[in-house]
């Protein structure tokens, strides 16, 4: 009897565990970034310094504003890797292909103008929007600020899920560094 009470209760406790909800992690370059063609004689170089996070994105778990100001932070889906590692490499990768003649560096390098991004909001909307916002900053060499520009981007999700809503952040992190290589190319 004693068996059997506690093969019962072993079958009671597997079976409430399967039950659980699965952990889903999203990626921002799961589809794969542009790489930069090899340029055979650079004539600018940018520094990046790595993007700086808001506290409340300092986290794995993905952030959905809830109508106001109440945040939402998601428990079972959450970025595979860090976010600012993340948006490190896509920033590397996608303003390298975007600047053909630059050399995007990220190794603390000190020579050519400093791009500094600073990400306040990176998160879905109750109302089917991602919203991406903060500020970018170049820098002189010598530390002057060269420009120094707020973004705010929303991008309306087509579909429901996380899954779509991790696509259109990564769309509009591309918009952004479209918007950021323009200016580049202008100055």
């Amino acid at each position: 009897m004693k068996r059997l009470i506690t093969a019962l209760a072993l079958t009671g406790l597997l079976a409430g565990c399967s039950s659980a909800p699965a952990l889903h992690y999203y990626s921002l370059d799961a589809d794969g970034s542009a790489q930069a063609a090899p340029v055979s004689r650079p004539q600018h170089q940018l520094v990046l310094r790595p993007v700086a996070l808001s506290d409340e994105l300092d986290a794995s778990k993905l952030v959905y504003q809830m109508e106001g100001k109440e945040l939402y932070f998601t428990e079972y889906q959450r970025w595979a890797g860090s976010l600012d590692g993340q948006l490190n490499q896509l920033t590397q990768n996608g303003l390298s292909a975007r600047l053909p003649g630059w050399v995007v560096r990220q190794d603390g390098a000190r020579q050519g103008p400093v791009l500094t991004i600073w990400l306040q909001r990176f998160q879905g909307r109750f109302d089917g929007r991602a919203v991406l916002s903060g500020r970018w900053r170049l820098l002189a060499e010598d530390g002057r600020v060269l420009q120094d520009t707020p973004f705010h981007l929303e991008r309306v999700l087509p579909s429901d899920g996380y899954g779509t809503l991790v696509s259109e952040l990564g769309l509009g992190w591309q918009q952004l560094l479209d918007q950021i290589a323009a200016e580049l190319r202008k100055g």
